[in-house]
């Protein structure tokens, strides 16, 4: 979420590209690693009572509610979003992403490894809620494409995003690379939303009062909630993704 500092004198874009090289194998794990806990969640629904939701790449936008036993607090990360598409095109000053999925698959791996989702359309509209908002502090991204098939890396910074229909567009400004014009099979890997965090209601956490900060709302789970599944991993989702 932070914007890359463009004075030293090593070279910037093999910075960024290393950087988001190391984000998108980190992405790609999160992804392998969350299809195979909603595989894993649908056959252990069919033989328990518990129903964990599968995850966003392959869950419809109401999944099944997890078992209440199996539910405890969204502790707060670094989680970082991939949206993808089927197709994406750009004039070099916007990108859109056409066939988004209607799910943001997020991922972190401290405090340990962690998977969620939210859905595209509150991924929009929580992009200028909150003090450090989105919009006030624009995120990074890499995009990741196939340009004849080859993958093509390029680092972008998003700002003011629109969803239409199946079609998130967002204002970019390049960092590195050269952005195609157009493609198939897009993935976008965002940098980086902390949360959810403290606000110091009475005092530092656990203190009687203290609550949720940046990314709470109301009820006993207030920044969100997760759930382990059958092989232990927690699947979460911020109270604002649903």
């Amino acid at each position: 979420m932070r914007s890359f500092n463009t004075t030293p004198a090593v070279s910037v874009g093999s910075h960024l590209r290393r950087r988001w090289q190391g984000l998108v194998l980190g992405g790609i794990f999160a992804l392998a690693t969350g299809l195979a806990l909603g595989m894993a969640n649908r056959a252990h629904a069919q033989s328990t009572s518990v129903v964990p939701a599968p995850l966003a790449s392959s869950a419809s936008p109401s999944p099944p509610e997890p078992d209440a036993d199996n539910i405890v607090s969204m502790p707060p990360a670094n989680w970082l979003f991939v949206q993808t598409g089927t197709s994406f095109t750009s004039d070099g000053k916007t990108l859109s992403i056409h066939g988004v999925a209607p799910q943001t698959l997020m991922f972190t791996d401290r405090p340990e490894r962690m998977t969620g989702d939210v859905l595209t359309n509150r991924f929009v509209e929580f992009w200028n809620q909150g003090k450090d908002n989105f919009q006030k502090d624009p995120p990074n991204a890499t995009i990741s494409t196939a340009i004849d098939d080859k993958t093509d890396l390029v680092v972008v910074e998003l700002t003011n995003p629109r969803l239409s229909g199946d079609t998130l567009t967002y204002d970019i400004r390049l960092l590195d690379g050269e952005m195609p014009h157009a493609g198939k099979q897009i993935s976008v890997f965002i940098d980086w939303w902390y949360g959810p965090g403290w606000r110091r209601a009475y005092g530092p956490p656990p203190a009687p009062g203290a609550r949720w900060g940046w990314g709470w709302g109301p009820g006993p789970y207030p920044g969100g909630r997760c759930w382990r599944g059958p092989y232990g991993a927690l699947h979460c989702r911020p109270y604002w993704g649903y």
